[in-house]
């Protein structure tokens, strides 16, 4: 009964341990941040339609410090697959990305492939990155201010 009772433990921390997801990081480095005001709301998608805002809700998210007109985010603990990064400046500390009245950035703002469209939103097909199991990659997004 307990050779029996341990076969049983075995299998079940081996299928534990194979079933575990390997886990990756991204890491996040933001450059021409205008001042080092307020912080960086950054934060990783790995769905579309979360990153649109339309539904579902981000992966992770941080807020960092500015220094030197730079920050850096490192999201740990991430199943390999396609993501796509976001940051803006919250260079008052409100919380929220501020927008003239046509809905135009006051604060820069910034995706991981750097793929900003002048007259439209970034998109999450064009901002992708693909992480492989057990790795750190690290995206350089530099800020536009507009």
């Amino acid at each position: 009964m307990a050779m029996k009772r341990a076969f049983y433990l075995l299998a079940a921390l081996l299928c534990g341990t194979l079933g575990a997801a390997a886990q990756s990081s991204i890491v996040a480095r933001m450059t021409n941040i205008r001042n080092d005001k307020g912080v960086c709301r950054v934060c990783v998608f790995d769905k579309a339609e979360a990153f649109k805002g339309e539904s579902g809700s981000p992966v992770q998210c941080q807020q960092v410090a500015v220094q030197g007109g730079t920050a850096e985010a490192t999201f740990s603990g991430l199943p390999a697959g396609n993501y796509a990064v976001f940051v803006f400046h919250d260079a008052n500390n409100n919380n929220k990305m501020d927008k003239n009245f046509l809905g135009i950035p006051k604060e820069g703002y910034g995706a991981s492939r750097n793929n900003l469209p002048f007259a439209a939103a970034p998109s999450f097909d064009g901002n992708r990155i693909t992480i492989a199991d057990k790795t750190t990659t690290t995206v350089r997004i530099r800020l536009r201010n507009l």
